[in-house]
């Protein structure tokens, strides 16, 4: 497969895929989604962000969405910042 990968597809527009499937990203895409999912530009998402995410691309039910978000909010402040967002990412689906 030749060409530029597409962006990473956690888009709230993008078709769900099948459960876990191999989604891989670049570091430049998955911070294009958390800009994307940042609606207010406040440098943080808020867990309902989050977790609307990772519920319609996961397939994970509310408490396992919200055990993630608190499993990666590092400063333990109730949002994900970029740098939390793209290791959920990341640690969830690899990076390429």
């Amino acid at each position: 497969m030749g060409g530029r990968d597409p962006p990473c597809p956690i888009g709230i527009d993008a078709p769900a895929p099948d459960r876990l499937v191999n989604v891989t990203c670049r570091n430049e895409d998955i911070a294009a989604c958390f800009e994307e999912l940042d609606k207010d530009g406040n440098g943080v998402l808020s867990p309902d962000e989050v977790i609307s995410v990772i519920q319609e691309r996961m397939g994970f039910d509310d408490s396992m969405a919200r055990y993630l978000v608190d499993m990666f909010d590092q400063n333990q402040d109730g949002s994900l910042d970029k740098t939390e967002f793209m290791q959920l990412w990341t640690n969830m689906f690899g990076q390429q």
